[in-house]
């Protein structure tokens, strides 16, 4: 238990995106009235101080309460979009060949520094050449989100001592085997392909190159990145998608009906069973893991369910 841990990891490259990229105003804006209100945003922080609001800031409350009123109603417009807004999955020919091996996927706002900091993780002063022009407000930029999706690099989570208040080591080793590096180089190889054939109707610039990594490998604004400053990106930027999986695998850990083995009454049903990592997002094979887990313990104790998907065959041993 703990070892064969696996996780996705992604490279996130900012592109300027005038025309296409929503702005954080806009995003806002469309959140409604309170995620305005100070200190961070433009109206007072108490709503009873809204009687004194000047007419510019009475017209941005009514547009703030008029787009949130038509989400509720009609479940259309920004606060509807995760800005995660599409992504693909195809083979690089590098990996396992029953499946494929890499995600591309695109955010259509720039994000700005709590996304950056608090939840990608990334240090703005070394990722941009001007963080705050970057993020600004009313930046338009986008993210294009580059993720490997078969790694063969294995970490573990081991307890760091007999008091369960201390938290486990965890060690996630990302890139301990070469392949993972070789395969998110043509990952991000696709990726700046795709983005170089942006329809010309709305294009995208080119994405910005971190300036240190830019001196170190000689780069220069416009020019094609070579593989090496390529491999350096993804090792100073890689991010967690938050997939960690494996560490209870069905046939080490668990048997098939996720009894955890030499323990009574005991059953894991989470992404720690995956044998190996999906291919893509964990959280719709995560709730089949959960379903059939409900569905095999009702089983067991001769417990009637509406719906049943499996076998209704008792698997007690």
């Amino acid at each position: 238990m703990g070892k064969h841990l696996k996780d996705h990891v992604q490279v996130p490259l900012y592109c300027p995106a005038p025309g296409v990229g929503i702005p954080t105003t806009e995003l806002a804006l469309s959140m409604g009235p309170s995620v305005l209100r100070a200190p961070a945003g433009p109206l007072p922080e108490d709503p009873q101080d809204d009687e004194t609001m000047p007419a510019e800031l009475e017209a941005l409350k009514q547009e703030a309460e008029r787009r949130l009123e038509e989400w509720a109603t009609t479940g259309c417009g920004l606060a509807s979009s995760s800005m995660y807004d599409a992504a693909a999955w195809f083979s690089t020919g590098l990996g396992d060949h029953h499946s494929h091996d890499a995600q591309v996927s695109f955010f259509a706002w720039g994000g700005n520094h709590d996304l950056w900091h608090k939840y990608l993780n990334v240090d703005t002063t070394k990722y941009f050449d001007d963080a705050d022009r970057r993020l600004a407000p009313d930046a338009e930029g986008v993210i294009i989100l580059v993720n490997p999706v078969l790694p063969h690099s294995e970490g573990e989570i081991t307890l760091a001592s007999a008091d369960p208040s201390v938290p486990p080591s965890i060690r996630m080793n990302y890139y301990s085997d070469p392949h993972d590096r070789k395969v998110m180089v043509a990952v991000l190889r696709r990726a700046l392909e795709v983005i170089a054939r942006w329809p010309a109707q709305r294009p995208i610039g080119r994405p910005l190159v971190p300036p240190s990594l830019a001196a170190k490998h000689g780069h220069r604004e416009g020019a094609n990145p070579s593989d090496a400053l390529l491999e350096d990106l993804a090792l100073h930027f890689s991010l967690t998608v938050y997939h960690l999986t494996c560490t209870c695998r069905i046939g080490s850990v668990v048997d098939p009906r996720l009894r955890v083995l030499g323990v009574d009454g005991l059953r894991v049903a989470d992404a720690s069973v995956m044998p190996d990592i999906v291919s893509g997002n964990t959280n719709a094979a995560s709730i089949m893991i959960g379903e059939k887990a409900a569905e095999m313990i009702a089983a067991d104790h001769d417990v009637k369910l509406a719906e049943f998907v499996g076998k209704r065959t008792s698997g007690r041993s």
